[in-house]
């Protein structure tokens, strides 16, 4: 969805690659992720959350929209294994005095960061004045704003050049959009296809291939926009970050040029149908949210772990598998003695879901890292527990062993200490030891 620029706007050119990559259409597997609308009366709340009334400022949302949006089940509910979002007009008397539509999205609770995603939806007669929309926000919206939070819009339908253009070409042309900023200013790369096909007449599966490269975006297998987000030129880097999934249906604002009740044709009440929306590996995914509930652990956790308000609790910690060992994680624990000294532990186990049990050892007698095994003795350092809730926090429990007891002064073990990820390894997001060197 377009937003009214707060600078006077970019045109990022050169980006263009268009038929340098397949159709994702035919790229044939399982989803890691999907919704099917097959359940309920009402969206998942575990997944989506709504988007009410006119906007934060009473603006149209940014783009002099004139609905408000709403969670009632006349504008949206769950209905034969579909998404239903309905347009309605406030009627009093006889005379239109505004709209009502809704707006889902998953902010918070299902992000993801590339990889290939689907939805087959059905839009409705647009006429002038509907605007449909399937599109992602960056997942940081709520602390950077927008287009600093980057936006990638995968449908749009009802723009004012398509009613322009002539009679019933509203209903043919369908856009796909970058909006970012660049510099400090505004940024937007589009690209519209004139199908010359009914669009509005049957469900058309709608995808976008997006890896760290380059973006695509498809309706029915034929490309919309190919947008190169590795260019130099691009200043995108909002397109390196985890997004959010968005569905609406708005009634007039900028995109469709109209802004006032009587400019809007289109026949209401009118109904969005989304059938599901899928997200696919394509071998850069990477999903985040709490209706995932805390990931199992991989290599995507490891990274340097601290516990930001003690000193003497400093983790590095690698998680990897190989053909030998199977799992596997290593973790080094930068601690000290009763004294004040250092002491570097080595811990290792499997990890089993999102917890790893550990066994540590530890060396006396390391002078910043030197180790000579001739003068330096290895003593039992105890056991661990280091539970993750996510890729990003954890709690770790240490209960010393005797030897710690004994040579290191430490009589009591450690608790449940919030741990939280300082710097992270760039990994794939599950094991597979096929794509390990």
């Amino acid at each position: 969805m377009l937003r009214a620029p707060i600078s006077p706007p970019i045109f990022v050119s050169g980006l263009l690659t268009a038929g340098l990559f397949a159709s994702a259409a035919a790229m044939a597997q399982d989803p890691v992720w999907s919704e099917e609308f097959d359940s309920g009366s009402q969206p998942n709340e575990d997944v989506w959350t709504y988007d009410i009334g006119n906007g934060p400022n009473n603006d149209g949302w940014g783009n002099w929209e004139l609905q408000d949006y709403t969670n009632n089940p006349q504008n949206v509910k769950i209905e034969d294994g579909k998404l239903i979002i309905t347009a309605v007009p406030n009627i009093v008397g006889e005379e239109v005095v505004g709209f009502t539509s809704a707006r889902i999205k998953t902010q918070d609770k299902l992000m993801f960061k590339y990889g290939r995603i689907e939805a087959r939806i059905k839009v409705p007669n647009l006429e002038r004045g509907l605007w449909p929309a399937f599109w992602l926000l960056g997942s940081n919206f709520a602390d950077v704003g927008w287009p600093a939070s980057g936006e990638l819009d995968i449908l749009e339908m009802g723009m004012l050049s398509a009613i322009q253009a002539g009679e019933g070409k509203v209903n043919e042309w369908v856009a796909s959009a970058a909006h970012w900023e660049s510099g400090g200013n505004y940024a937007y790369y589009s690209r519209t296809l004139e199908s010359g096909v009914n669009l509005t007449d049957e469900f058309h599966v709608l995808t976008m291939d997006w890896t760290p490269s380059t973006i695509t975006t498809y309706i029915d297998g034929e490309e919309i926009w190919p947008f190169d987000i590795g260019n130099s030129n691009c200043n995108c880097d909002e397109f390196q970050k985890p997004h959010f999934m968005i569905l609406n249906m708005a009634v007039g604002g900028t995109f469709t040029g109209m802004r006032s009740i009587g400019a809007i044709t289109a026949t209401l009440p009118a109904t969005m149908e989304v059938d599901w929306v899928r997200i696919y590996d394509n071998g850069y995914t990477e999903l985040y949210g709490s209706s995932l509930g805390a990931p199992d652990i991989g290599p995507a956790h490891s990274g340097s772990w601290y516990n930001p308000d003690q000193t003497g609790h400093g983790f590095s910690m690698e998680f990897t598998e190989t053909d030998e060992l199977g799992r596997i994680a290593v973790v080094y624990w930068y601690t000290y003695d009763d004294q004040g000294n250092p002491i570097f532990m080595v811990g290792n186990g499997v990890p089993n879901g999102t917890r790893v049990e550990l066994n540590f050892f530890a060396y006396k007698g390391m002078v910043y890292g030197e180790f000579d095994p001739d003068t330096n003795n290895d003593y039992d350092g105890g056991t661990a527990v280091i539970d993750f809730s996510d890729r990003e926090n954890a709690v770790f429990s240490y209960t010393p062993s005797q030897d710690m007891i004994d040579y290191f002064g430490h009589t009591t073990g450690v608790e449940n200490l919030p741990l939280v990820k300082l710097l992270g390894i760039p990994a794939d997001l599950n094991f597979s030891s096929d794509t390990l060197d």
